[in-house]
């Protein structure tokens, strides 16, 4: 509703400069007015004695329009003003989620922003926490225990290896055939430490909310994204990925990666892997040559970093699939990272999955309830844990259709433009 400068009192603010034509009025002493007809706003006011509180949503004026706001900022958290009760105007605050791109509009105010959804047909900004009051109030939540402490989480399901030697589920790490649809290995402890000072800008506040963002389309001249893909139970990503770039060798590459076991008289060194010594392979852990590493049956596997640059040096699109840890060590500016989460379509029971559907088809495609429920667990607790640091969400159907969206999306990368960390761009 539109205000009405009808009334004297009205006429008398908007004189005063107080309220300017265009302003929405929401609430008169405590009344929503919305919906309500001028007229009926006229005789609320009429009837109202002493002090008058009103509730209004200011206009955007013409020459704020042509000084439109260059910080775009990426929402690394849910909004509903509606159940804020910390914010000044409830019906004024802009309900975003994770991932939805915010124009802001102003940050003159210390607590509270204005802001717009990129791509909204509304172009009426509306206020939003600003980065420092949702960081205070979320450290404030916790030390009062009613919010869990981030650097605390309960360890993954991913995380959980296979204590059964005769394990005969299903895995890969890297293009090597492992035991487990649990990983059988575990990451070493190092990997999760980024000790050389790069990698992400998330880490330096104890909360993630708002990360600032830009514009980037990769140039002809520039080498190609690194495409990461990070899956829960039963993604099957290796497959997945493998296949991919199957189908375009020329585009698509994987980085080779490193290990200690003996090489068999088909393999070439370079092609399958890097095969190295064990102390050569600890030299390189020691000096975080490696953005994962773990071992399997006493054999020692890495990806290392120079093996990504040895792909895009040769103008080709590097794959590579890593548990969700590693995803910090490679947020940087040199491989700009496009970040995929596989999921795999779990349905609600064992007994309305199909054969055909099974993760791995046959014998060792068949899996309990518990095994779903699993799955179900994998991927609620990658999401809350890493969400924010995926670009897009691939819900795996099957494995031709889940391909053919993996490639549309590679493709897109070369071509179009996506948004990115500021700092990525910024040069």
């Amino acid at each position: 509703m539109c205000l009405s400068v009808q009334s004297v009192f009205m006429r008398s603010l908007v004189l005063t400069g107080l309220v300017h034509v265009g302003d929405e009025l929401r609430e008169v002493n405590g009344v929503s007015v919305i919906q309500k007809r001028p007229d009926e706003i006229s005789q609320l006011l009429s009837q109202s004695q002493g002090s008058i509180t009103l509730k209004i949503i200011p206009a955007i004026k013409e020459e704020d329009r042509l000084k439109e706001s260059k910080v775009y900022m990426r929402a690394l958290f849910d909004y509903i003003p509606l159940e804020d009760k910390a914010t000044p105007c409830q019906e004024a605050g802009l309900p975003f989620k994770r991932g939805d791109i915010l124009q802001v509009v102003t940050q003159d105010d210390h607590t509270w922003w204005q802001a717009k959804r990129v791509g909204d047909s509304n172009l009426r900004a509306g206020l939003i926490p600003s980065k420092l009051f949702q960081e205070r109030r979320l450290a404030y939540r916790m030390k009062m225990g009613t919010l869990p402490n981030p650097k605390s989480p309960k360890k993954p399901a991913y995380e959980q290896g296979c204590d059964k030697e005769d394990c005969d589920c299903e895995g890969y790490f890297n293009g090597q055939y492992i035991a487990g649809l649990r990983r059988s290995f575990r990451l070493s402890r190092k990997d999760r430490q980024d000790s050389s000072g790069e990698g992400s800008d998330f880490g330096d506040s104890d909360y993630t909310t708002y990360e600032e963002v830009s514009r980037y389309q990769q140039r002809p001249n520039e080498r190609p994204r690194l495409v990461v893909l990070i899956g829960s139970l039963g993604a099957r990503i290796n497959e997945l990925k493998q296949r991919v770039i199957a189908e375009n060798p020329h585009r698509f590459a994987v980085a080779v990666p490193h290990t200690t076991r003996p090489k068999k008289p088909h393999e070439k060194e370079g092609v399958e892997y890097h095969f190295v010594t064990k102390q050569q392979f600890d030299a390189d852990a020691l000096n975080n040559k490696f953005i994962e590493h773990g071992e399997y049956k006493e054999n020692q596997y890495g990806t290392s970093i120079e093996a990504i640059r040895s792909v895009q040096a040769k103008n080709k699109m590097c794959v590579v699939d890593v548990q969700p840890e590693a995803l910090k060590r490679l947020r940087t500016a040199e491989f700009k990272p496009y970040v995929i989460f596989v999921k795999p379509r779990v349905p609600e029971s064992r007994r309305r999955r199909s054969a055909a559907t099974s993760p791995g088809g046959g014998e060792r495609g068949r899996v309990t309830d518990e095994d779903l429920q699993e799955m179900r667990q994998s991927a609620i607790q990658i999401d809350q844990q890493y969400g924010q640091l995926v670009d897009r969400v691939l819900i795996k159907e099957d494995s031709a259709s889940a391909c053919a969206e993996l490639r549309g999306i590679l493709e897109r990368l070369e071509r179009e433009s996506f948004w990115v960390p500021i700092s990525w761009v910024r040069t």
